[in-house]
């Protein structure tokens, strides 16, 4: 309980300092290269609070594999989610994708499927509630990335089939986390899931 206690403190202080810094130019230029570090943090964060089952981890290396190869699909031929390209602050490429990419498909793949796992009892209304959740958490994302030099859509403009293609990938990811994974909401993933939603939603506000 301690070490959950701790680690939430730990994400806490994170984004609290994280979206302080968004707002203060001199500083936003310095922490938006360390952005992949923070998803990584947070993601280990996560683990740590399903204490590292194997279940869990099979299904976030299944998930960082697909994540990572759908965008490898997207930015080589714009057949998946449009005509874009990352920037420079999501950390180390390979392939011109960021690393970094597979982690936050893991990452909310497996707080999306947690939560939608709570809500609902049916297989099929889980996996089709965390997707819809996901795909939600995407459109959030979408316009501060862009503007954090995460990534860049073709003449600036995000496409519907963006959205279209996140809710395909993410049925097939929530339901490799709810099969095999089998995350539980606890504090930390409902602590993680509301700092990604301020952190994103104060900014598109402010």
């Amino acid at each position: 309980m301690k070490k959950e206690r701790l680690g939430i403190l730990v994400l806490i202080i994170l984004y609290s300092v994280g979206l302080t810094a968004m707002f203060i130019p001199g500083l936003r230029s310095h922490v938006l290269p360390l952005s992949a570090y923070t998803l990584l943090i947070s993601f280990l964060v996560l683990l740590n609070a399903y204490r590292w089952k194997n279940e869990v981890l099979l299904a976030s290396a299944l998930v960082f594999t697909i994540g990572f190869a759908v965008e490898w699909i997207g930015v080589h031929t714009s057949m998946l989610f449009g005509t874009y390209w990352y920037g420079a602050n999501l950390g180390p490429k390979l392939l011109h994708v960021p690393l970094i990419i597979g982690v936050n498909w893991a990452m909310l793949s497996a707080l999306t499927s947690a939560i939608g796992s709570k809500i609902f009892k049916q297989l099929a209304f889980q996996v089709l509630g965390s997707a819809l959740l996901m795909t939600a958490m995407d459109w959030l994302m979408e316009p501060v990335a862009v503007s954090s030099d995460f990534w860049h859509w073709k003449n600036g403009i995000i496409p519907v089939y963006n959205f279209v293609c996140w809710f395909l990938v993410s049925l097939v990811t929530n339901w490799i986390f709810i099969k095999i994974g089998k995350p539980k909401v606890n504090n930390t993933s409902v602590a993680l899931f509301i700092l990604l939603v301020l952190f994103f939603t104060i900014q598109l506000l402010l």
